[in-house]
């Protein structure tokens, strides 16, 4: 009898798996077919608009961005606005780790909490489940609010897919920080040894601001029912620099998300350049053609990846079997040797610059919450086409006889993985 519904359990467990992965799978495959969008090289500020439109976004001027490259700039940057924080700290984050990092993170929370600065923190109860609970108990009793995004509950369990990705960090509703860092010891140092990855956050000042504030009250509405929208929070922002902006907020829909269209209509505007660093590339098949189609008309696209030192393996795998069509296409793929790349980067034209949290991937296309940023900057896109072009240095480029050398068992791992891609 219990043997009969142990088997019945794992029996209904099992199509539920498939049914969930078959039908994001479909979902993130949905093709956002452009009809017609501005090129950024002949004008950049109308693709910017049609950017923002596809988005259900707003260009935003006035801004100044900061590039922060790997944790030895990082976490500095973020811990010295933590310490400047009077009356709001605001965070959110996939990854909540344990380890000297964490702890350094706590204590500074826990000491604004302490002066009386309203801290409010979101964790993603899946990225976030090795946090130590020493550093949670410490936080709580200074005085933060931590919330955790979708728990697992009876009630509520079909959610629990839908993550929460995002990386925020507001100060004072005046200053922001976003990009593909999470607070754990891997991505502490320069992204120099194995042990310490390859990354980059960006620092925002300027009216800008105030869309990365809005994530995170989506963040937080979603895992507290309360809306933070004082004036405190999303106080009067005057222009800081030159930099024109476009917050990209993303949550899992029925349909494109904000992330999908975003990310088709970059490619769609390139006419020279798409240069594209990202952690997770498993493109869905209609961008793996757009992707084809750009380098047909002339644009020079290359592709940077993780390479041996993946904390996905199974997500290797998943690209794996892109790679054909796209090396088939004259696409340059680039796998980074040194350690684990995890940037989300895209670099259109030498003019416009996309960085956040999403992923080339159907979890961010179709399943996560995320958010990132497009900036029209072109002093800010040569320096993130400096970093790109080092990270190549330090990068091997795949051949389509790597894939012809793959061993049969590894083609079907491949095979596998590529079909669970969502779930990874």
């Amino acid at each position: 009898m219990i043997l009969t519904v142990v088997v019945t359990l794992i029996a209904i467990a099992a199509v539920v798996f498939v049914y969930v992965t078959a039908s994001v799978n479909a979902e993130a495959d949905r093709e956002a077919a452009i009809v017609s969008v501005p090129t950024v090289a002949s004008d950049a500020d109308a693709f910017m608009r049609a950017l923002a439109g596809s988005a259900s976004a707003d260009v935003i001027g006035g801004n100044k961005i900061t590039v922060l490259k790997n944790g030895i700039e990082i976490f500095p940057a973020m811990l010295n606005a933590i310490a400047s924080a009077r009356q709001s700290v605001h965070f959110s984050t996939f990854i909540y780790s344990s380890g000297h990092i964490p702890k350094e993170f706590a204590d500074a929370f826990s000491a604004a909490a302490k002066r009386g600065v309203e801290v409010r923190m979101v964790f993603d109860k899946s990225g976030s489940k090795m946090v130590s609970a020493a550093l949670m108990t410490q936080m709580r009793k200074a005085g933060c609010k931590i919330k955790w995004f979708r728990p697992i509950e009876w009630y509520s369990w079909a959610k629990y897919n839908h993550r929460t990705h995002r990386k925020l960090l507001i100060i004072d509703g005046t200053i922001a920080f976003t990009g593909g860092v999470g607070i754990a010891d891997e991505w502490a140092g320069d992204g120099d040894t194995p042990a310490h990855w390859r990354d980059t956050h960006v620092g925002i000042l300027g009216p800008a601001v105030a869309s990365v504030q809005a994530a995170f009250v989506d963040n937080w509405n979603e895992a507290t029912g309360e809306l933070p929208i004082d004036e405190k929070y999303f106080p009067k922002l005057t222009p800081a620099g030159e930099t024109s902006m476009c917050g990209i907020q993303s949550n899992p829909v029925f349909g494109a998300s904000s992330a999908q269209r975003s990310m088709a209509v970059l490619i769609a505007g390139a006419s020279k350049r798409l240069w594209i660093a990202n952690a997770y590339f498993v493109p869905p098949k209609p961008f793996v053609q757009t992707l084809r189609e750009a380098k047909a008309r002339g644009v020079d696209v290359k592709i940077l990846m993780p390479g041996r030192y993946h904390d996905q393996p199974a997500v290797r795998r998943a690209s794996r079997r892109t790679w054909g069509p796209l090396l088939e296409g004259a696409v340059e793929l680039y796998e980074y040797d040194p350690t684990m790349i995890h940037c989300k980067i895209v670099i259109v034209d030498s003019t416009v610059t996309s960085i956040g949290s999403i992923n080339f991937d159907p979890r961010s296309f179709a399943l996560n919450a995320e958010f990132g940023v497009v900036a029209l900057d072109r002093a800010l896109a040569k320096q993130m086409e400096d970093a790109f072009s080092d990270d190549l240095r330090s990068s091997r480029r795949v051949t389509a006889e790597d894939l012809r050398q793959l061993p049969v068992h590894e083609r079907i791992l491949n095979i596998f993985c590529y079909w669970i891609r969502a779930q990874l």
